[in-house]
């Protein structure tokens, strides 16, 4: 599925297939990520990496992983363009014009749906698609299908830590959907 026009501090994403958003633990994680197709990286609440991360990457969009306010705040001053917030962090996202990712809502399919408000700009109401999902067992078989699922539902971000293997099924996905052309055509006879 085509992403709609999605806007961080003036970063603006949009892609003819899901995005995919890399959960790294730090620097040399974010540079594989990106190596790997990532178009976002996210931290867990760290000033520092953050501050790292916006040195190597001026134009990625960076996320922090916090339920800490006073972390966020000082994640966003030092750059991160998106909260993904494990707490309500509303209020912190608003004062820095950040993208906002709210607390996770269990899923049946196996999906732990993020249902966001800021990165849109826009409501979502409760049942519609979300905008981040993060897919369980995602780097597995079946979390790869549930994966392709989730792209072909319409989300716009999956947040991982298998980016390549994720990257490959939202591009599946998209080529399925016709939003994209498929990245090599073969001719069976």
């Amino acid at each position: 599925m085509k992403t709609p026009d999605l806007v961080f501090r003036g970063r603006r994403l949009s892609s003819d297939r899901a995005l995919v958003l890399a959960a790294v633990e730090s620097l040399p994680g974010a540079r594989d990520a990106v190596a790997d197709g990532a178009d976002l990286v996210s931290f867990p609440g760290s000033e520092s990496l953050v501050e790292a991360a916006r040195a190597a990457f001026p134009g990625l969009v960076i996320g922090v992983d916090t339920a800490d306010p006073s972390v966020a705040a000082a994640c966003c001053e030092a750059g991160a363009d998106l909260i993904v917030a494990r707490a309500d962090l509303a209020e912190v996202a608003a004062r820095y014009g950040a993208g906002y990712a709210a607390p996770s809502v269990p899923s049946t399919a196996g999906l732990s749906v993020v249902m966001n408000i800021g990165v849109f700009r826009m409501p979502l109401p409760p049942g519609d698609v979300p905008v981040l999902a993060e897919v369980a067992g995602d780097g597995t078989p079946a979390g790869l299908a549930r994966t392709a699922v989730a792209a072909s539902a319409g989300v716009a971000i999956i947040r991982t830590k298998h980016v390549r293997q994720v990257r490959h099924v939202a591009e599946m996905a998209a080529s399925i959907a016709g939003t994209r052309p498929p990245a090599k055509a073969v001719r069976w006879e």
